[in-house]
């Protein structure tokens, strides 16, 4: 395993990253460690999301009830919400190189319905994604795995949009490796004991969150201080939710979300450690 470790953080470390995703959250989640440390290194990091993170701001209900009457007051209140964290989030990362593509253009709605990214043209989508990679020109470029981690049909779409628009660029371009973000099953499975044990009888998260084998995936293992800075950026997406005990997180009476349920497996396997599987080449 620890040459595991070593072979991804010298591809990475030193590098030009890029990282794509649907939602603000989503690097911190599923990459926040490796571009904090990339940045401290003095790489050159850039990290771009697809929507403005709507829901993530204001709540599923309201984003989607602003989406359906058509309410580009709300709408445009709760993207500017949602951007203003992930600001604070990259500064907490040390990158400053980021922002949104096509501001407006997809929500984040909390479902796949009409105006989310999940039911954008996938072709449209792509296209964006492609431009976005020929300004750059990243020699990483770093997404989401094809399961969206979640299941979420946001983050399935911004993988697809990924991998479609390297097919786009044909052999002219296309970064020297790309990475999709992912969990370990067993890492899931250890978490969600552990929350249970503190919510007896409660749902824990969605039981779409199973993760992958760690026979299949990369590893790399930063420094704690890329650790410290991936959970000091989850705390600009919601008080304490990367630096705050679990059993501050876990609600009275709700559903455990899949939030607290991703910070659980984050501290499972160590806020310096993150999993990716290799997508290209």
């Amino acid at each position: 395993m620890a040459d595991l470790f070593a072979d991804l953080s010298a591809l990475v470390t030193g590098r030009k990253v890029l990282g794509v995703f649907a939602h603000p959250d989503d690097e911190t989640f599923f990459g926040g460690a490796t571009f904090a440390a990339c940045a401290a290194a003095g790489g050159d990091v850039r990290l771009a999301t697809l929507t403005a993170g709507e829901a993530g701001a204001i709540g599923v209900g309201p984003a989607r009830a602003a989406q359906d009457r058509s309410d580009r007051g709300a709408l445009e209140a709760a993207a500017a919400a949602g951007l203003s964290r992930y600001a604070s989030a990259c500064t907490a990362l040390g990158v400053r190189q980021f922002g949104v593509v096509g501001p407006g253009r997809w929500r984040d709605l909390g479902d796949a319905g009409p105006g989310s990214l999940a039911a954008g043209d996938p072709d449209e989508i792509a296209e964006a994604v492609r431009h976005l990679v020929t300004d750059y020109r990243p020699d990483v470029l770093v997404t989401v795995d094809a399961d969206g981690v979640t299941g979420h049909p946001d983050h399935v779409r911004a993988h697809e949009a990924v991998q479609r628009a390297l097919d786009l660029l044909g052999r002219t371009g296309v970064p020297a490796l790309t990475l999709g973000g992912c969990v370990r099953s067993e890492d899931v499975v250890t978490a969600r004991e552990r929350l249970s044990g503190l919510v007896p009888d409660r749902e824990i998260g969605t039981t779409r969150i199973v993760g992958t084998s760690a026979d299949d995936v990369m590893a790399a293992e930063w420094s704690p201080e890329a650790g410290a800075a991936k959970l000091a950026a989850l705390d600009a997406y919601a008080p304490g939710l990367g630096t705050a005990p679990l059993t501050d997180l876990v609600p009275g009476r709700s559903p455990v979300g899949d939030g607290v349920l991703l910070r659980a497996i984050a501290e499972v396997a160590g806020p310096p450690c993150e999993y990716f599987r290799p997508l290209r080449p």
